[in-house]
């Protein structure tokens, strides 16, 4: 008999709710999806008070809520809207038994594996390790980092900040980009480069040291002109991006010992896929000298699917816990 919950995943300007029927181990189906725009209502409580009474189906008796900001004692605050909430009172007011809230990067990274074949693009192939940690990183508004490790019951998140690790320029270019950044900011982390401002902050770089002026590109700016345009110097941009975020994945690789596999997440990069095979992205994620073979051997998939957040909070409603 199938179970099922009630999933969300819910952001500063879009709160998507589904019913997730099925089981980790099996395989989730994921009904009803529906998004929702938070201006539309006061509170979450309504938001999926609303989805729930537009369903036919019995009532789900758990649910798990992914929400965009940090979760961590008994209120959860969302980073970018009016929202907050109580997980146990929700709970009472949705005739929930039991609620969970997880940050959305964790909830999107318990995901990765159970997303559909068609919903994922392999990048490099290579050779899973069982019983090993799985990295999940991906570009977006930041540059999220979860970790996903193989228990006795089940697979548990680790959520991280490796996200504001320290940039490690590796070529002369990425030494300038580095100290335009350094001087603007300070300390210069991953996310000041592998990120929608990261790639204006390589944009604006790049222009600064070409002599160029800057033409006030937004992120998606940047992306068009760099497909229109490979030898543009916005696809110059795009091509650092990628090959920092090699380094970036080489690097988490071999710091966790993730040889279970790494997924690639995020909402900059399936719109940059094609872009990914002619990059410097694998040679600089695995030529690491005496741990080349070691990094090699790690498969890496790209994430195409919206669905990740959904299918993962499916599995930690679960669980009952990440």
């Amino acid at each position: 008999m199938s179970s099922t919950y009630l999933v969300a995943d819910i952001g500063g300007t879009n709160a998507r709710f589904a019913i997730a029927e099925g089981a980790a181990e099996s395989g989730f189906t994921l009904k009803h999806v529906q998004r929702l725009r938070a201006e539309d209502f006061e509170n979450l409580r309504d938001a999926a008070n609303a989805f729930l009474e537009s369903i036919d189906d019995e009532r789900p008796d758990s649910g798990c809520i992914a929400v965009a900001g940090p979760v961590g004692g008994s209120v959860v605050r969302l980073t970018n809207s009016r929202w907050r909430f109580e997980p146990k009172e929700l709970a009472e007011e949705l005739r929930l038994k039991k609620l969970v809230a997880i940050n959305d990067f964790a909830a999107q990274a318990r995901g990765a594996p159970l997303c559909p074949a068609d919903g994922v693009i392999s990048v490099c192939p290579g050779t899973p390790q069982l019983d090993t940690p799985i990295a999940v990183l991906g570009p977006g508004t930041g540059l999220g980092l979860g970790l996903l490790m193989p228990g006795r019951d089940h697979v548990h998140v680790v959520a991280t900040e490796g996200g504001h690790a320290g940039f490690a320029p590796r070529t002369d270019i990425e030494v300038e980009v580095g100290r335009f950044i350094a001087d603007e900011y300070g300390f210069v982390s991953w996310e000041r480069l592998l990120s929608g401002r990261g790639l204006v902050n390589i944009h604006r770089a790049l222009c600064h040291i070409e002599g160029v002026r800057w033409p006030g590109h937004r992120p998606e700016n940047i992306t068009e002109e760099a497909l229109a345009n490979r030898d543009s110097l916005c696809g110059r941009v795009v091509d650092l991006f990628l090959a920092a975020l090699g380094a970036y994945a080489g690097d988490i690789s071999v710091i966790t010992g993730a040889r279970g596999g790494t997924f690639l997440a995020g909402g900059i990069l399936p719109t940059i896929a094609g872009m990914l095979p002619d990059s410097a992205f694998n040679a600089r994620r695995s030529r690491r000298g005496p741990m080349t073979q070691y990094v090699e051997s790690i498969p890496v998939d790209l994430i195409t699917t919206d669905a990740a957040a959904l299918l993962g909070a499916g599995a930690i409603a679960e669980a009952g816990e990440a």
